[in-house]
């Protein structure tokens, strides 16, 4: 966030915003304006009653009443607001352009500076979805000073965060306000969940009778069908291309209101090794192949077509897998409506803190920065698959490591993960959204900030956890093969024997502390869910054998109330939940499998 002294209006930097009750100040827009400037009148005036108990009215037309101005300005950067005093008024001035073009994104300035706004001067945070994660201090109207000109734009014009529960429609208590909540961090996919598209999409193009028509389009290994859906095939055979863009062209054809189109190869590595791709395939940095020229190759040419066809049209590929690591000398010069989306396997899970991974990280992320002219920096680093109410670590060390050297690489997005255990896990969701506007975030501060917010004179104990957690997955890792395995990223037995059952005693203190110190009654609420995460945990360990049958735990359930307790549990954000509900088996051993 970049901020600028007002020089030239200085005899009104101490005029209180909000002078006197009687002056019948009020919130204005225009008539036309748009819907999320709508949104963000409604969120001021809902917010500043909240705080000051003071009801501003909104109003669309002409008024010489002392207002808060929603006011329109795309001259500002993509997103970009600027908030300024204007002798009576606060004017909230934000680019909210919305042209058509190649990459062009709804650009939400006003809404993202009426938020700015609420959280600098009304110091509200949004903890975690729902009412109970909205903080709103007290404040006094004369307390609403705006002392300098505060500019705003985000480290990453394009910003995701995924697997909070947004996509689990049917889910009505979690869904909504996991939208809200994701609007009120400034996250694109908040507002936009479909604007870009990077999926693994090979079978929507090509389809199994294409193969009995043109047998040499199947790979050297044969394989090129799974289910019934197209896996793998030889990009270099001839007309495959062809036949592969003139597919992706229809599907727009059909699809002419979806911003972007994914070319990205089906998951797994059966990639061809036939004479023809072998001179494309090289070797990464760990001795394994690297198929990312054939890739990126391959991307190349049907961006072509597609560009010279469909004009103004995107398409999105992953990096990834056994094509993660930029290939050895120049790189196919992609063409200007291809954009790339990095998702490095080997740093999901917490690689990142593996000491080879951590090394070479600086100089593959600046090889990758040279590769597209519009890249993508998607990561599941601070992600495990953990059904059972294990804390996952925040990771100081990733945090402030891998976002930061993406934006100063001029990565145009970055799409994270996060995890739907909002009552353990709401600090890592809430760091990561934060620093997706502002990639140069004090990560530790902002992480005492929010315990300190949320739980009150107890959060030392809670940061005291956190670091031992952190501690123990950088142990973990750094003890871990470099090698990748699926287990890698899965809380499964040999993590939970490893890190969460020798912690547990600790963590069963560190949260009775706490709770003891809590001397408000919404710090007690929002502990109860860490708590209701440690009782999932507490006996998902003693049923695998990993921790002793001890009633006397205060988390200890006995089958029957355990089963009850699932069941209340649904309606809340405390636990893990998907489109199935919160998960009822047991901790697994390896790579979790759906069956």
């Amino acid at each position: 966030m970049e901020t600028t002294p007002l020089f030239r209006f200085w005899p009104l930097l101490f005029l209180p915003l909000l002078i006197h009750a009687g002056e019948e100040r009020v919130i204005h827009h225009p008539p036309d304006a748009t819907k999320t400037t709508q949104w963000a009148a409604k969120e001021l005036q809902r917010l500043i009653l909240t705080s000051t108990g003071e009801t501003l009215p909104i109003l669309t037309g002409p008024t010489s009443r002392p207002a808060i101005r929603l006011v329109r300005d795309d001259t500002l950067p993509h997103d970009g607001f600027l908030l300024r005093m204007e002798t009576q008024d606060l004017v909230i001035a934000g680019n909210e352009s919305d042209q058509p073009g190649l990459w062009q994104v709804p650009s939400h300035g006003i809404l993202w500076g009426a938020l700015e706004f609420a959280e600098r001067r009304l110091g509200v945070r949004w903890l975690l979805p729902g009412p109970l994660g909205e903080d709103v201090p007290r404040r006094k109207p004369e307390d609403l000073v705006l002392k300098e000109e505060v500019r705003g734009a985000p480290g990453f014009p394009i910003r995701a965060l995924s697997y909070l529960g947004e996509s689990d429609r049917e889910n009505r208590t979690r869904h909504q306000p996991v939208l809200d909540w994701m609007k009120r961090q400034r996250l694109t996919n908040g507002l936009h969940p479909w604007h870009t598209s990077y999926g693994h999409s090979w079978d929507d193009y090509l389809k199994p009778a294409d193969f009995a028509e043109h047998p040499e389009w199947k790979p050297s290994s044969g394989a090129f069908e799974r289910n019934g859906r197209v896996t793998f095939f030889c990009t270099t055979a001839p007309g495959l291309v062809e036949q592969f863009a003139q597919r992706v062209i229809e599907n727009m054809d059909r699809h002419p209101n979806r911003p972007m189109a994914s070319i990205s190869p089906t998951d797994g590595g059966g990639f061809c090794t036939c004479e023809r791709c072998a001179p494309l395939i090289d070797t990464d940095p760990h001795g394994r192949p690297n198929h990312a020229r054939a890739i990126l190759t391959f991307y190349q040419q049907v961006a072509t077509i597609v560009g010279r066809e469909r004009p103004g049209r995107p398409l999105g590929g992953f990096v990834y897998y056994n094509y993660q690591y930029p290939p050895k000398g120049n790189l196919p010069k992609l063409p200007e409506n291809m954009s790339l989306c990095w998702a490095p396997l080997n740093y999901y899970g917490y690689g990142l803190l593996k000491p080879v991974y951590r090394e070479e990280f600086p100089g593959v992320i600046e090889a990758w920065s040279r590769a597209a002219p519009r890249l993508v920096y998607h990561n599941y680093s601070t992600w495990m698959r953990s059904f059972h109410g294990a804390p996952l670590p925040v990771s100081i060390d990733i945090l402030n490591r891998e976002l930061p050297a993406a934006a100063n690489r001029n990565f145009w997005s970055a799409r994270m993960i996060g995890t739907s255990a909002w009552g353990v896990n709401a600090p890592v969701n809430y760091l990561i959204a934060k620093q997706l506007w502002n990639p140069r975030l004090d990560v530790s501060a902002t992480l005492d900030e929010w315990l300190q917010r949320a739980y009150g004179p107890g959060w030392r104990h809670l940061r005291a956890l956190s670091d031992a957690l952190d501690a123990r997955m950088l142990a973990h890792k750094e003890a871990q093969s470099p090698v990748y395995k699926g287990s890698q990223y899965e809380v499964n037995r040999d993590v939970m024997k490893t890190i969460y059952a020798p912690l547990f005693p600790t963590m069963e203190q560190h949260f009775r502390t706490a709770l003891a110190e809590c001397n408000e009654p919404r710090h007690r609420e929002r502990l109860a869910l860490f708590g209701h995460n440690l009782t999932q945990l507490h006996f998902a360990l003693r049923k695998a054998g990993l921790i002793a049958d001890d009633p006397a735990s205060a988390f200890h359930l006995d089958d029957a109330a355990f089963a009850a307790f699932l069941q209340q549990m649904e309606t809340t954000f405390s636990l893990y939940q998907d489109g199935k509900g919160i998960y009822r088996g047991p901790i697994w051993d390896g790579e979790w499998s759906a069956e």
